[in-house]
């Protein structure tokens, strides 16, 4: 059975800093702090008491250097304070002057543009017809929608077995390949129904001119309104192997698992190289 909570390991880049201790004493304890996050309270306070006594800010106003006191406190207290992913909020000071440039910020796409600034965060190189992608860094995959059946009202029993199909799938993957599932809320897809229209406008034995008008608005409703107006969910999953051996053995378990149960994928088709680059318009096509 797939567990239901995983831990996660502790990182191998740990040093020494990196290992928390509690402070108690007097029936008070605060909760685990890294050393790290110490070592850089007390150097701040350190710093702070030596500019106060020892440069001009001691000539200062005394309401001016009680701001300065207080602002240097809770700047302290916020750069010192541990992020999600375990790092000083310190550390995301150039990422922040690095953001803050108006050219930083935005990445022109069009067609007279200079290309390496998208291609920096696309990195595809080629996109066959048939929808095999190819990578800048030497990587390869294809792309493909996927129809799920996991959903929040599923029986326990029914819960267990999905869990229990996703954890042996994914121990049949092998570490050079990477899978990346893609969600994305695009327009309803009509082409199948405009296709059927179409087919049936060219059986018409006779071409009255209220029929056509009939048709023209048939058209019109998927095309412009089912099509524009209403959107839906589709998921998609895109295989990312190091080299074409491992994305053909990377390919094997995902068709496999498709056409083997249902649990984890009720439906599995490859996408062409046209239907690939909608997929990407709507990931990378901002809102207008």
């Amino acid at each position: 059975m797939a567990k239901l909570n995983y831990k996660i390991p502790v990182s191998l880049a740990r040093s020494v800093l990196d290992h928390e201790i509690t402070l108690s004493g007097g029936g008070f304890q605060m909760k685990p702090l890294a050393m790290k996050v110490l070592f850089f309270y007390v150097g701040s306070i350190l710093i702070l008491i030596w500019a106060v006594g020892n440069t001009f800010l001691k000539h200062a106003n005394p309401f001016l250097l009680i701001a300065i006191v207080i602002w240097w406190l809770v700047a302290t207290a916020f750069l010192g304070k541990y992020s999600k992913t375990k790092e000083l909020n310190l550390k995301s000071i150039p990422a922040l002057l690095n953001y803050l440039p108006k050219s930083a910020r935005r990445v022109p796409t069009r067609q007279d543009s200079d290309p390496s600034g998208f291609y920096s965060v696309l990195g595809i190189d080629e996109i066959d017809a048939n929808g095999f992608i190819t990578w800048g860094d030497g990587t390869v995959g294809q792309a493909y929608i996927v129809v799920g059946s996991a959903s929040v009202l599923v029986f326990e029993q029914d819960r267990i077995s999905i869990l229990d199909r996703v954890d042996a799938f994914w121990r049949k993957i092998d570490t050079t390949v990477e899978l990346i599932w893609v969600t994305t809320k695009e327009p309803q897809r009509v082409y199948r129904q405009l296709a059927n229209l179409e087919r049936i406008n060219r059986g018409l034995e006779v071409r009255d001119p209220d029929l056509q008008e009939l048709m023209e608005e048939r058209y019109s409703i998927l095309r412009d309104y089912v099509g524009d107006s209403f959107t839906s969910i589709h998921q998609y999953v895109l295989i990312k192997a190091d080299n074409r051996e491992a994305f053909r053995k990377a390919q094997v378990v995902l068709q496999a698992e498709a056409e083997e149960s249902s649990l984890m994928m009720k439906q599995l088709t490859p996408l062409n190289g046209n239907e690939v680059q909608e997929v990407l318009r709507s990931v990378y096509t901002g809102s207008r």
